[in-house]
């Protein structure tokens, strides 16, 4: 079966607790060109889901391990999570488009760099900022 319920979770900026922020027609190695497509007219607060069709190409997408604290990395034998030219689901919420309030909540003015990386957020609103954020067991199920 496949779909948004089943299977591994590839991806989850969520667990980061900062949003994954790119540059509109700039798709990433995270945000692949159906994405990016996807995006376009969403409004801040947005929510969307997207089916992408050969979302990561011939090159697939490994698995990504979260790291305590923020950050991830992909294990030097990672196995795929989307297989070469597989469809891939996205659930997207879209809490910055442009507006600045991630940037003014993440990094706030006055504060030094290393500090504002350990800022979180899961909606980029004042009362929402945790220095304190304690990751999950991990990504998946």
């Amino acid at each position: 079966a496949k779909g948004f319920r089943v299977g591994t979770v590839a991806d989850w900026s969520y667990m980061d607790g900062r949003p994954y922020d790119w540059i509109l027609g700039r798709p990433t190695e995270r945000i692949p060109p159906g994405v990016d497509e996807g995006v376009v007219g969403m409004r801040e607060g947005g929510w969307r889901r997207l089916i992408v069709p050969n979302a990561y190409g011939s090159s697939g997408l490994r698995r990504v391990n979260p790291v305590r604290g923020g950050g991830r990395y992909t294990p030097p034998a990672a196995g795929f999570v989307v297989s070469p030219g597989a469809f891939a689901w996205f659930d997207l919420i879209m809490v910055d488009a442009g507006s600045g309030r991630c940037e003014d909540v993440l990094n706030p003015l006055g504060v030094p760099e290393e500090r504002a990386l350990k800022l979180r957020s899961f909606t980029c609103l004042p009362d929402d900022v945790s220095e304190n954020f304690n990751m999950g067991s991990g990504i998946g199920r």
